[in-house]
């Protein structure tokens, strides 16, 4: 039954004014911006309105606005210069660089404060220690051609005061994360968090990320065992106990007060989730909620529930005719497109991520994540498109279907011929690794490598699929990236 509710002008509920009222200020904040001009922003008077008057738009839409903004230009999208920017994967370029004001960092915050406050006092984590996920400096930093930051550092976005009380709680010190060496990053974490016996809390992205940590426990024990000989403080003689008697698996001799993982859960990621579960079954796993480097939509609630995140901006939802709906206006078990406003520049931003409703809390709709719209590929947030692979698969002259490997996870380029076996094949990875997400998952060791399968008459094979699945010979077109069930089903019997 769908959940009724008056626009957002008529509204008297407490949630519903604020949200109008975050909508309205934004308007008028940046009304004198070039966007603002072009679409009446000062004109603007209730949510209809809005829709009436602004369009949908995808990044594509903004991109000469976006490099605008790179270039130096001030009140383009928001009013002033950006503050940073940071780059996520795109749809179709393989990057999206999004651009963050002083407004949207304190949306963020706004967003992300609830749940850090929760998570002290739930698990007293003043008494104990916490792993939030300090990622490795990969790349070297970089500033757009005006001098602005691309990338923020890791809790910018909690702001000094939320920083410096993880950095006082953290279980591995902040200066881990500026190690540009994977492996040496690796080693540096696994001590620190061998050491922390007191662990509390672990909070990472992908569950695989504290997957691979695992495993890399395994994979070293000897030069640990090294460390922890070499150093000889009380705590490195425990964690050299505790590595000793650890069978692998259960990491409940490792971290006994361990009471809560915080990472995704939904989508993609839920059988990874799952995975982690069984290695931490002496703690609770929560999902993260949708966070997107453009903006906060959900964030997990007192009892963990994923809730739209309405005082951090305006959000609209898609149904599958493409009617957009408000928040109290969705039906129970329904899948909708994310559409998101934000202080940071984007107008009725389709941001390409799908959600399920799953009844309501409060008045507010539980919004469980299911995947990136259209086709996609994300095992573990690297958001691989089927444009992006074909045209990857373009510049080095390959020709095949990608398709993800969940259970390794990885991919495989399935092909009938053997060019791959020519140095293509790492041609086409290098390609891959335009999106930074994937290059990021490489380099952390959450995806495997690249890899390449001969398929004799593989078009064939696929269009045999296709009509097998109802669809008409006319109507068949070889994708470049294939993630259908059916078809990983059929892949494993090639």
């Amino acid at each position: 039954m769908r959940k009724g509710g008056k626009t957002l002008a008529e509204a008297t509920h407490p949630i519903k004014k604020s949200h109008a009222e975050w909508l309205l200020n934004n308007l008028i904040r940046n009304a004198g911006t070039k966007y603002g001009h072009e679409y009446g922003f000062e004109r603007i008077r209730d949510a209809d309105d809005y829709r009436a008057c602004v369009p949908l738009i995808s990044y594509e839409d903004i991109l000469p606005l976006i490099q605008d903004i790179c270039e130096g230009r001030s009140d383009v999208l928001f009013a002033g210069k950006p503050v940073a920017f940071e780059k996520t994967g795109g749809s179709e370029g393989g990057e999206k660089i999004i651009p963050y004001s002083h407004e949207s960092i304190k949306d963020f915050r706004n967003a992300l404060f609830p749940w850090v406050e929760r998570l002290s006092k739930t698990y007293a984590l003043g008494s104990g220690q916490a792993y939030m996920a300090i990622s490795p400096a990969l790349r070297a930093a970089k500033t757009t051609a005006s001098g602005v930051p691309i990338g923020l550092p890791d809790g910018a976005y909690l702001g000094e005061d939320a920083l410096e009380f993880f950095t006082n709680l953290s279980a591995v010190p902040p200066e881990v994360g500026a190690i540009t060496s994977f492996e040496e990053w690796q080693i540096a974490t696994l001590y620190h968090l061998l050491r922390a016996f007191d662990l509390k809390v672990i909070s990472v992205w992908s569950p695989t990320f504290m997957t691979s940590l695992l495993d890399g426990i395994l994979a070293r024990k000897n030069e640990l065992a090294t460390l922890f000989r070499s150093a000889r403080t009380h705590e490195d003689t425990e964690a050299l106990k505790r590595l000793d008697r650890w069978d692998g698996i259960d990491t409940t001799s490792l971290w006994p007060n361990l009471k809560l993982v915080s990472c995704w859960t939904d989508g993609a990621s839920a059988p990874y989730a799952a995975a982690l579960a069984e290695r931490t079954p002496q703690a609770a796993i929560e999902g993260k909620g949708l966070l997107l480097t453009e903006g906060v939509v959900t964030v997990p609630d007192m009892d963990g529930y994923p809730l739209p995140a309405l005082e951090s901006g305006f959000f609209e939802f898609l149904d599958r005719r493409g009617h957009s709906h408000l928040y109290s206006e969705l039906d129970d078990g329904e899948i909708y497109e994310v559409v998101m406003t934000t202080a940071g520049g984007l107008y009725r931003y389709r941001a390409g991520d799908s959600v399920r409703c799953c009844g309501y809390i409060n008045d507010l709709p539980v919004l469980r994540f299911v995947g990136r719209c259209g086709v996609f590929s994300d095992l573990v947030g690297e958001k691989l498109s089927d444009a992006f692979v074909a045209d990857c698969l373009a510049r080095t002259r390959l020709s095949g279907i990608l398709t993800p490997i969940p259970d390794e996870p990885g991919y495989c380029l399935l092909t009938d011929t053997s060019e791959w076996k020519n140095g293509k094949l790492i041609e086409l990875e290098n390609a891959l690794c335009l999106n930074p997400q994937y290059i990021y998952a490489l380099k952390m060791r959450q995806l495997r490598p690249l890899q390449a399968k001969h398929v004799p008459d593989l078009t064939k094979r696929y269009t045999q699929y296709a009509i097998s699945h109802g669809r008409r010979l006319g109507d068949v077109k070889i994708p470049a990236l294939c993630v259908e069930p059916q078809w990983l089903t059929e892949v494993s019997k090639l």
